[in-house]
C-alpha cells in the first residue's frame, strides 16, 4: 500500500512538473512546442465528412451547457442520496478545478487559439477547458464508480466508456482546431493533478467510501 502512494504521489508531481514546463513553453513560445503542436495537428487532422461530424458532435460532450446539466443532475441525485461528500467531490472538480482555475490560466497566459476553424472558439486557448472538464468530471465519476458500484459487467463498460470520452473529447479539441496539443497536454495534465488532490482530500476511493 505505502509503495502504491509513493507512485501516485510521484505521478501528481511528473503531472504538475509537465504542466509547468508547457506553461513555460507557451510563454516563450519556444520551438520545440511549435514542433510539438505541428506534429499533433498533422497527426490528427486528417479531414473527413464522418470525421466532421463525429468529432462534432464529441466535442459538445465537455461543452460548458452540457457540463453544467449533467453537474446539476448529479448534484440533485447526490443530494437526495444524502451523499455530501460525494458532491462537494463533483463540485470541487467541475465547477472550481474545470472552471476557476482553468479561466484563471486562460487569461494570465492569453494564448491565442489555433486558425483557422471547423468550429467557432472564442477566448484563449491554454490550457484547454474541454479537457479539463473531460478529465476532472468524467474522472470523478470513474472514481465515484470504482468505489460505490459493486463488480459487474455494467461497472467495467461504464468506466470504459467514461475513459473513452477522456481520450475522445480533447482528440476533437485537436481535430476542430480550436486548440494546440500543448493546450490539450495542460488540461490533461493539470486536470489529472488536480483530481488527485481531490481525491485525497475528501478521501474518495482505496480503503474510504
Amino acid at each position: 500500500m505505502i509503495i502504491k502512494y509513493k507512485i501516485r504521489f510521484l505521478s501528481v508531481i511528473l503531472a504538475f512538473s509537465m504542466f509547468m514546463i508547457l506553461l513555460i513553453g507557451v510563454k516563450f513560445q519556444s520551438q520545440w512546442l511549435n514542433n510539438l503542436n505541428l506534429a499533433g495537428q498533422q497527426l490528427i487532422q486528417h479531414r473527413s465528412a464522418f470525421a466532421d461530424v463525429s468529432f462534432t458532435y464529441i466535442t459538445q460532450l465537455g461543452s460548458v451547457t452540457f457540463t453544467l446539466i449533467l453537474t446539476v443532475i448529479l448534484s440533485l441525485f447526490f443530494i437526495y442520496q444524502k451523499q455530501y461528500r460525494l458532491l462537494a467531490f463533483l463540485l470541487v472538480n467541475v465547477i472550481l478545478f474545470a472552471g476557476v482555475v482553468t479561466q484563471i490560466i486562460k487569461h494570465l497566459v492569453r494564448n491565442p487559439r489555433p486558425i483557422p476553424q471547423l468550429l467557432s472558439e472564442h477566448g484563449y486557448s491554454f490550457p484547454s477547458g474541454h479537457t479539463m472538464i473531460a478529465i476532472l468530471l468524467y474522472g470523478t465519476l470513474i472514481i465515484i464508480i470504482q468505489t460505490k458500484m459493486k463488480n459487474s459487467l455494467l461497472k467495467y463498460i461504464t468506466i470504459m466508456m467514461f475513459l473513452i470520452l477522456i481520450i475522445a473529447i480533447p482528440t476533437s479539441r485537436i481535430y476542430v482546431n480550436v486548440h494546440y496539443p500543448s493546450d490539450i497536454l495542460a488540461g490533461l495534465t493539470l486536470g489529472y493533478g488536480l483530481l488527485s488532490i481531490s481525491k485525497h482530500l475528501f478521501q474518495i476511493g482505496d480503503k474510504h467510501t
